[in-house]
């Protein structure tokens, strides 16, 4: 790599040929889709409808609109050619009165120069996404000619050419009925909705090309994992993850659960179809492991031929380009790069962050205190970099105070500046893991070193953290679960089985408590570090909090309790002082029993189930904390008719009461109508109201114990309410015992023939809290496979035997 004289940097701000951050659209330009058939693109339009609350426009429906007859009716009456003009027609007057606020699904399978012209007109100001998937589920879905199929496929990527972003439609086998047999007494279907984590992956991609990701998370709660960047907490690290390793050694990433806070994809090599690999390789990263990319396109990558810097640059924008397409959060730009290139690709950015790169390399790097630094620094700031990041070869002793002298003067600069990484690397990879507190690189022990990888060497996520805590600079801290009746608890396995993962020396233990003072009390001590709270405290301990989230508040119950240690008030501050002891006298009170319990609803829902305001139905049984919860969670889903029962009329009409008047505050209904979203059934003998339908979503809040006024834990479900026709989920969410009597009457049901029942017992919910229990505390991403795996072998353990049968 060439290095860049320091006359070579300008001096001025930067300003790239073309519009500057292309690739930002207004908050409501429609939201164009075009590929071939098969693609996906009706289903991800109405995903896409949905999130972003648009209308759906077909091109399908436009078509027999203008033409008073289907495509293939009129291809077949009056010719190809013919057709391709009706067609180019029907685009042009499909898009241009529906520029804003929709999503517009292309059925752009016959392509023509016409077509072309028409949609790259848009590309300025709308985003027009190519969607496509494997080929050979393309062959299975349209059942064609392998020979079609190829012509087909080739035909497919000139969609390129007038799209400006992509998204690779990776297969989701959610939705075809997999059961839980690992333990014979479960008898949750793991998932019944389709296309869960398709929906879920296209949401965030639309997200990040509209700027609301980080948005919505912040919103949603301020100490989510992904509510801030990893760029501004500390002890954050980067899985290196190189293109040749994905190709070469068949990697299963699901496999890799929770390997770092980002992960770089290191483009190091060129196959043939290289674009539909890489897309490919992004979808699956996305889905497996759920951590930001940064895109790294490796300039002279080792084992590869040496390139003329004429093709090298054209290859490597386009590759470049191609990231963007793709929707990654960061890209790697190397600050030596030829300054065409630079401003190229910085033109074209979009919302992905842009990282000022520099490697001083060799044994004569200069060191620390030499002004190419500052230099290479003031230069990436000038052309926008979000982040620079700086390796220094260290042949010698490194010496860390020149390394932090050079921190300390960046530190000095004016705000606003670019993030700052700086650390030394040898041969063996990066001197000290933990010599920088932010995205430093790391591998993983589950794979192999590649020959060509020089930056993250041996080290790991979970190795650095070990240093980490042994030097101090995370200290260990007791976690709990607080309440009355806890001695069953599956939380502290799961929790510790987490710590064990990332080798953080913390403990968890159920501790049972029955007054506030004792809760007082063990929050009071330096060392604690977070609780998940149980009866009877969810609701007592509201007015003993400095801080609550907008959940615990509209909900009126907390299940987390985090201590805040920050040395400002600053959410970040707070957020960077976990796995920090001390003492404190400011709490933080959360609520995350609504989102796990949407988060198996939305498992189990079946597509002819999906929540419908005007017409969908649910029960919830109980009314203490969880109830409250499970509330909420029905409101979140869109519910609007929600029936409360508990044995105690006047806690139900209290529960009622509460949520009516937040859907009033948050005009979810209409004022003036007298509208209700809740609703109290007295009796199990009352028959369910004639104006309603069935409930399709049933949530059953009755603590094993029975206590807190609530129906006991032998509580049956009347069949009158158990008749809805196109069946639905029931949550249950004690656990022990598992096999309650609604588990063996829903199973009946089932067993009878009408297998359009769900059944999601109290571990799968459970499982789910204790995951977002963990994020919430420690701010690392939970290793949910494990925890899931944990919790099962532990009630396998401790409960299964004493279970009923039936």
């Amino acid at each position: 790599m060439e290095m860049i004289e320091s006359d070579m940097i300008p001096d001025g701000p930067l300003t790239p040929p073309s519009r500057t951050k292309r690739r930002i659209f207004p908050a409501d330009a429609s939201v164009i889709l075009v590929g071939c058939r098969g693609a996906g693109k009706r289903t991800l339009g109405f995903i896409a409808a949905k999130h972003l609350g648009r209308r759906l426009v077909t091109e399908d429906h436009s078509f027999e609109q203008s033409t008073g007859c289907s495509r293939a009716a009129f291809l077949q009456k009056f010719g190809r050619e013919t057709f391709n003009q009706q067609m180019a027609i029907v685009l042009a007057r499909m898009i241009k009165p529906n520029q804003t606020n929709c999503v517009i699904e292309c059925g752009t399978g016959t392509l023509s120069p016409v077509i072309e012209e028409i949609l790259k007109g848009y590309l300025e100001t709308n985003p027009i996404i190519y969607i496509h998937r494997d080929k050979e589920d393309l062959y299975k879905l349209l059942k064609l000619p392998v020979m079609d199929a190829e012509r087909l496929l080739i035909t497919d990527q000139k969609h390129r050419d007038f799209s400006n972003l992509e998204y690779f439609n990776l297969y989701d086998p959610s939705g075809e009925g997999q059961v839980t047999e690992d333990i014979p007494l479960r008898s949750a279907l793991t998932s019944s909705a389709k296309l869960v984590d398709a929906k879920q992956d296209f949401k965030n991609f639309l997200d990040h090309i509209f700027g609301h990701g980080l948005t919505r998370s912040w919103v949603s709660n301020p100490f989510s994992i992904k509510a801030i960047p990893p760029e501004y907490r500390i002890y954050t690290y980067v899985f290196n993850l190189r293109l040749s390793t994905l190709i070469n050694m068949n990697v299963d990433l699901a496999k890799l659960e929770a390997p770092a806070e980002a992960v770089e994809l290191i483009i190091d090599t060129w196959p043939n179809n290289v674009l539909d690999i890489i897309a490919t390789q992004v979808a699956s990263i996305r889905r497996k492991l759920d951590i930001p990319i940064i895109y790294n396109v490796e300039e002279n990558p080792r084992e590869e031929r040496k390139r003329p810097i004429e093709e090298r640059d054209a290859v490597d924008l386009e590759l470049m380009l191609h990231g963007f397409r793709l929707g990654v959060e960061y890209l790697n730009l190397d600050l030596e790069r030829s300054p065409q290139l630079v401003s190229h690709v910085l033109a074209m950015r979009g919302r992905t962050k842009i990282i000022g790169n520099y490697i001083a390399k060799g044994f004569g790097a200069p060191k620390w205190t030499d002004d190419v630094y500052i230099q290479r620094y003031l230069y990436a700031q000038r052309l926008g970099c979000n982040i620079v990041r700086f390796a220094r070869f260290c042949a010698a002793a490194r010496d860390d105070a020149l390394r932090q002298a050079f921190v300390d003067r960046i530190r000095a600069l004016p705000d606003p500046k670019p993030c700052l990484i700086a650390y030394d690397f040898s041969v063996f990879g990066v001197v000290l893991p933990f010599q920088d507190k932010i995205m430093n690189p790391v591998g993983h022990d589950s794979l192999e070193k590649s020959s060509r990888e020089q930056m993250a060497g041996v080290s790991t996520t979970r190795g650095c953290l070990r240093d980490v805590f042994r030097k101090g600079g995370l200290q260990p801290l007791n976690f709990y679960t607080l309440g009355s009746n806890v001695y069953y608890s599956a939380s502290p396995s799961m929790h510790r089985a987490a710590y064990e993962h990332y080798m953080m020396p913390h403990t968890f233990d159920a501790r049972r408590c029955t007054t506030l003072e004792e809760v007082d009390r063990i929050r009071q001590e330096p060392g604690f570090g977070g609780a998940s709270l149980t009866a009877p405290f969810k609701v007592a301990i509201m007015e003993h909090l400095d801080h609550l989230s907008t959940h615990a508040i509209a909900i009126g119950a907390v299940n987390t309790l985090l201590p805040l240690r920050g040395e400002t008030d600053s959410i970040i501050d707070h957020a960077n002082a976990r796995n920090r002891a001390g003492v404190t006298s400011k709490f933080y009170g959360d609520n995350t029993d609504w989102s796990s319990i949407v988060t198996c609803l939305r498992r189990a829902i079946s597509p002819r189930n999906s929540v419908q305001p005007s017409r969908t139905t649910g029960l919830v049984i109980g009314a203490g904390g969880m109830a409250r919860a499970a509330i909420y969670a029905l409101i979140k889903l869109g519910c609007r008719m929600i029936f409360i029962h508990n044995r105690t009329k006047s806690k139900a009409e209290e529960v009622a009461r509460h949520f009516n008047t937040y859907a009033l505050e948050q005009r979810l209904v209409r004022q003036n109508d007298g509208e209700l979203i809740c609703h109290v059934i007295e009796s199990p003998s009352d028959p369910w109201p004639d104006s309603y339908q069935q409930p399709t979503m049933i949530v059953s809040c009755i603590p094993a114990s029975g206590v807190d006024d609530n129906p006991p834990v032998d509580f049956r479900m009347p069949f009158q309410w158990l008749k809805s026709p196109t069946g639905g989920v029931v949550i249950e969410l004690a656990y022990e015992p598992l096999i309650t009597p609604l588990v063996v009457q829903v199973r009946k049901i089932r067993e009878e023939g009408n297998t359009s029942w769900v059944i999601v017992d109290g571990l799968e919910v459970v499982g789910e809290m204790a995951m977002e229990a963990f994020e919430l505390m420690t701010g690392r991403q939970a290793p949910r496979r494990l925890m899931r795996r944990v919790c099962n072998e532990t009630w396998e353990k401790t409960c299964a035997p004493f279970q009923p049968q039936r």
